[in-house]
């Protein structure tokens, strides 16, 4: 016996599981019914002509800057709580991570990317 057999056990489970359960859906599918396929949301009926527009970008900008915050906490947390012991190498590092997105962020700023109409 190997050392790996558990995880093998393990992903032949699943592909079987999976297998079953695709080929039950397969066997009883869905009924279709008018009130079962319209989306809800707070107790109101979607208004679809509003998907017909284009969704302003400045949605997507401010998603993908909170990402941004995200994926620099991620990074500056624990670079901050072991800063003394991990050395200047280290240091100089989040430094110039820093500097990039300091760079990217005029760059988005200086473009009007970040004003809202």
């Amino acid at each position: 016996m190997s050392d790996y057999d558990p995880l093998y056990l393990y992903f032949g489970f699943i592909a079987l599981v999976t297998l079953l359960v695709v080929s039950l859906s397969a066997l009883f599918p869905a009924r279709k019914n008018k009130v079962k396929s319209m989306p809800y949301e707070s107790g109101m009926l979607t208004q679809t002509h509003l998907l017909q527009e284009r969704f302003p970008l400045q949605h997507y900008l401010v998603g993908l800057i909170f990402l941004i915050l995200d994926v620099e906490v991620v990074f500056l947390y624990p670079w901050a709580v072991v800063g003394k012991s991990i050395g200047s190498f280290a240091f100089w590092e989040m430094a110039f991570f820093l500097v990039a997105l300091l760079v990217g962020f005029t760059y988005v700023w200086k473009k009007g990317g970040l004003k809202w109409e």
